[in-house]
């Protein structure tokens, strides 16, 4: 009994805890929905920009619906810290229907582009090529972008997604609302906040007679941000990929070669900046060695463990941070 209530509690526990960003389901509001943070980001319609509920709807009743051909069509939400990311992990996804591509569109946007230098604090847009395109501007004014593998087709709904892995530099995208991204793609760049708005539907411009630049024209839905990936796509419990892990997430490797003589290889992840313990048991429980790693950084981290000191059989090593603790079997032969 005290076993299952502490799983259930740890569940809960993260169950309720709090992420940042936001949702918008546009449903003839622009209210925050989003009930993984506590800030209330409420978005105002720019120029024409309106709530639409003329079929095909897609989540919900209403969508919004931006003719950005003539005008500067886009929803406006202020700067807040629960809209800034900085050196973590984030995740954006949407529902999107354009009607006009011939161009470079954004159509989710943090940053303002005619300040000098131009500001993205991060973006989801379509590239002149149709592709998805995740971006990032640097210190420097430089574009990064990572482009998808697949197009996004016009005149129906399409969802689309990104997630960050900050810690593991890699970048993944969907184009459906399932565990497996369509794209698994390296890219390691550190991004910092700014102090410009939201802009979904366009890229901001701080100009009152021409407010936006690289519109989007056509049905946005159900806008999502977050630091966690199970926030923006509903349902999902794990990236589908080859390793067990969640990009992200604390874990321990088996380690290689098994079984070795004398070295050995334990590697390990670790989804922020921490200081480890790494403890190796004999078959009888007994402490043999054990090592403190200060401060290592996010990412992956190999330690290469040396048992010429110690008889052949079973050993344990265990790996424990401030929140998390993992155990594995190695087999030394001598």
């Amino acid at each position: 009994y005290i076993i299952t209530f502490i799983l259930i509690f740890v569940l809960l526990n993260g169950l309720f805890a709090q992420s940042k960003g936001g949702r918008w389901q546009f449903e003839n509001n622009g209210e925050d929905t989003a009930d993984w943070d506590t800030a209330n980001n409420i978005g105002t319609l720019i120029d024409s920009a309106a709530y639409s509920e003329e079929a095909p709807l897609q989540e919900g009743a209403a969508y919004l619906w931006l003719d950005s051909t003539q005008t500067y069509n886009f929803m406006k939400i202020e700067d807040s810290g629960d809209l800034d990311f900085t050196d973590e992990n984030i995740a954006i996804s949407a529902w999107i229907y354009p009607v006009v591509l011939n161009t470079a569109h954004f159509f989710i946007t943090k940053g303002v582009q005619n300040v000098n230098p131009k500001t993205t604090n991060y973006a989801l847009r379509i590239s002149k090529s149709q592709n998805l395109e995740f971006l990032i501007r640097d210190a420097n004014n430089q574009a990064h972008t990572v482009a998808s593998s697949f197009i996004i087709p016009l005149n129906q709904w399409t969802f689309v997604a990104a997630f960050y892995d900050f810690g593991a530099q890699k970048l993944y995208m969907w184009n459906e609302p399932v565990e497996n991204p369509a794209d698994t793609l390296d890219f390691s760049l550190n991004f910092f906040a700014n102090d410009g708005p939201l802009a979904i539907g366009a890229w901001y411009v701080d100009n009152e007679s021409a407010p936006s630049t690289a519109n989007f024209k056509g049905r946005i839905d159900d806008v999502r941000i977050s630091g966690r990936l199970d926030d923006v796509i509903p349902g999902i419990t794990a990236i589908g990929l080859s390793e067990s892990r969640m990009p992200g997430s604390f874990q321990l490797d088996q380690n290689y070669p098994n079984p070795f003589n004398p070295e050995t290889v334990i590697s390990f992840y670790l989804p922020k900046k921490s200081t480890v313990s790494l403890k190796i048991y004999n078959n009888r429980g007994q402490l043999v060695e054990s090592t403190s790693l200060q401060d290592l950084q996010s990412g992956k981290h190999h330690f290469t463990w040396n048992g010429s000191r110690y008889a052949s059989g079973i050993y344990y090593y265990q790996l424990k941070t401030e929140l998390d603790t993992a155990t594995k079997r190695m087999l030394l032969i001598r």
